[in-house]
């Protein structure tokens, strides 16, 4: 039985996102056979020590971790790393190794590792750093600082037998940084959408209970982060008021650090036609999700082959269509021109964010989910483009005497 050692920040029960696509490819592996280790942090719910869940043997590690703020939280990132690198010392050697983006830079344990225990690696890569701590503002660009960590950075990447890229834009990224193509897999954040179903526009439960009534919704589900674009469908917002279409709501769901600049800038504005509400419970969001007429997803140009939303899918399982307010050549536009499931539009340009919302409105929701649009979705979210190539992809680069047994 081959071995699997997981390293990430987070894992279920506490929240975050790279906790629950981890949790799905740790249950795919054991059901495969792999005897499946997690290394991570402990959290509010989940104290330090060792547990079994669904039969993957989950470690969490004590390390003081704080979000107050930015400098704060990169103390954290910056003793969590040594930390967990430390608790996987002492652990039974795994055949295989798998380092995620969280923390940042924890890729740069992998070869150490591989030294020590004999360990293959790979590197899951969700976010690319240092290239995101600096467009986020967190030290400067072209600083000494992010020089270092780049170099680090790469030569970690190259030490790794693979390393599994979330987007196509993101695998373009790793090549330019010198990764051999030959060792970089793409394989999307698909899986954690599994329990969305697409559900009635109306009647709809989420409608009524917020008293949203028949109004034409355009939703933002998720992380309200700062890699994505809010700028341009605020002023989306504004020009549809100024029009005088009152039924247009836009409805941002969930919660993030834009959070408050968000609030702020819609009290600046004066918009009444834009709505927030609290992040749902996962099993409401096939409810939530089929209450939007559209659905946003937003990426600064700047994040391109750096980030990947993984919104993109559930809005897919819901059977809903998408605008992507982001850069043309990212994974989320390509699948959305792909599967001909919505509209893509250049940051800056809230005209054409406009227009195609206005079409939709004035056209009774054409562009809301139809029957070809959903199978479409549902074929692209096979388990296989995801889970199943994972697991393919860390079977090929086991020793021979796993792959004759």
């Amino acid at each position: 039985m081959p071995s699997i050692l997981f390293i990430n920040r987070v894992y279920p029960p506490d929240s975050g996102a790279t906790g629950r696509v981890l949790e799905l490819v740790a249950k795919g592996f054991s059901e495969a056979g792999w005897e499946v280790r997690i290394l991570a942090t402990a959290g509010p719910g989940s104290p330090s020590g060792t547990q079994i869940r669904d039969n993957v043997t989950v470690i969490r590690a004590g390390v003081p971790f704080s979000k107050t703020n930015l400098l704060l939280r990169a103390a954290g990132y910056a003793l969590m790393i040594p930390s967990l690198f430390l608790r996987a010392l002492l652990l039974p050697r795994s055949d295989l190794v798998v380092t995620k983006t969280d923390p940042p830079m924890l890729l740069v344990i992998g070869p150490f590792l591989k030294l020590m225990k004999g360990s293959r690696l790979i590197h899951w890569a969700q976010d690319l750093y240092p290239e995101v701590a600096e467009e986020v503002g967190v030290f400067p660009k072209g600083s000494a600082l992010a020089g270092i960590l780049r170099g680090l950075s790469t030569l970690s990447l190259k030490s790794h037998d693979l390393v599994v890229a979330v987007g196509r834009c993101m695998a373009g990224k790793l090549r330019e940084r010198g990764i051999d193509p030959s060792r970089i897999r793409v394989v999307p954040n698909i899986g954690i959408e599994q329990e969305i179903r697409p559900a009635p526009r109306l009647p709809n439960e989420f409608r009524e209970r917020h008293g949203l009534g028949d109004s034409f919704l355009v939703m933002y589900s998720g992380n309200m982060g700062r890699a994505h674009d809010f700028s341009t469908t605020l002023e989306a917002a504004r020009s549809i008021q100024e029009k005088g279409f009152s039924t247009i709501l836009f409805l941002f769901v969930g919660s993030g650090p834009m959070e408050s600049w968000l609030r702020n800038e819609v009290q600046r504005l004066d918009l009444s036609n834009v709505r927030f509400l609290p992040s749902q419970a996962e099993e409401s969001l096939s409810t939530s999700l089929a209450a939007a007429d559209l659905h946003l997803v937003t990426m600064k140009l700047e994040m391109t082959g750096l980030v990947v939303p993984s919104k993109l899918y559930g809005v897919l399982a819901a059977g809903r269509p998408c605008l992507f307010v982001g850069p043309a050549t990212s994974e989320v536009a390509c699948v959305i021109r792909e599967l001909k499931v919505g509209a893509v539009i250049e940051p800056g340009d809230h005209e054409s964010l406009v227009d195609i919302i206005l079409e939709s409105f004035k056209n009774s929701g054409e562009l809301e989910g139809s029957s070809k649009m959903i199978e479409r979705s549902m074929k692209y979210l096979n388990t296989e483009r995801g889970m199943g190539h994972f697991l393919a992809s860390a079977e090929g680069i086991l020793p021979n005497s796993f792959k004759n047994s």
